[in-house]
């Protein structure tokens, strides 16, 4: 048998993928690259702070202008408007000295774990702790970032066997709370991608690299 955690803020109904947002109204999740223009790591952040509640689904249309007298008009500014398109990908030491930096009630917790289940594990704890992480995947052709939301478990060993993720590359789910599984169940010690990363449209063989928490300021 195996076991399915979901963060708590994510409700799942017939409209889709919905958490509340700062206003307190349950708005769809999740934002696929094109709904915004941006990078894919930016999308992650977006979806991170829709699920904690700070930002609202109005902050991240197109058309929005940012009021930059305000802490969180200049947070979104330098994030949708400066480093909207990133081309060869946004380090996550950068993002997380930039979110820690800013004024806007926010931190960023970082870690680059050398042992692929001590990154598994860390994901895990932090979403043990209801607290999305954004995930950096390399593959062959490049590098992904995504959200983690969820995980799977078996129940007699307690082994992680999937990481359950938001895919900002790719359409929202209609009937989970993910659109893209990390299978960690098997790892293949031969190949530099040990994982494989299945989505509606393909499955390709993966590495796990940085994860970034965002939350609430203490």
């Amino acid at each position: 048998m195996s076991s399915i955690k979901i963060i708590n803020s994510i409700k799942l109904d017939s409209k889709g993928v919905r958490v509340k947002d700062a206003n307190g109204k349950y708005i769809l999740l999740h934002k696929r690259q094109g709904d915004m223009d941006g990078a894919c790591a930016v999308y992650s952040l977006a979806m991170a702070m829709l699920c904690i509640g700070v930002i609202t689904n109005e902050d991240l249309q197109v058309y929005a202008n940012p009021d930059r007298r305000t802490c969180k008009g200049k947070f979104l500014s330098h994030f949708l408007e400066e480093q909207g398109l990133v081309r060869r990908g946004y380090s996550f030491i950068s993002m997380a000295r930039e979110i820690r930096e800013s004024s806007f009630n926010l931190d960023a917790i970082r870690k680059n774990p050398k042992e692929d289940d001590d990154i598994i594990n860390a994901i895990a704890d932090f979403i043990d702790k209801e607290s999305p992480v954004i995930i950096s995947t390399d593959f062959k052709e490049g590098a992904h970032a995504l959200l983690a939301v969820g995980y799977e478990i078996t129940d007699d060993s307690d082994k992680i066997t999937k990481i359950l993720c938001l895919d900002p590359g790719e359409e929202a789910p209609k009937y989970s709370c993910w659109n893209c599984i990390i299978d960690v169940s098997h790892k293949n010690e031969k190949s530099e991608y040990p994982y494989v990363c299945i989505t509606r449209t393909q499955a390709y063989r993966v590495t796990l690299g940085d994860i970034l928490m965002i939350k609430k300021a203490e």
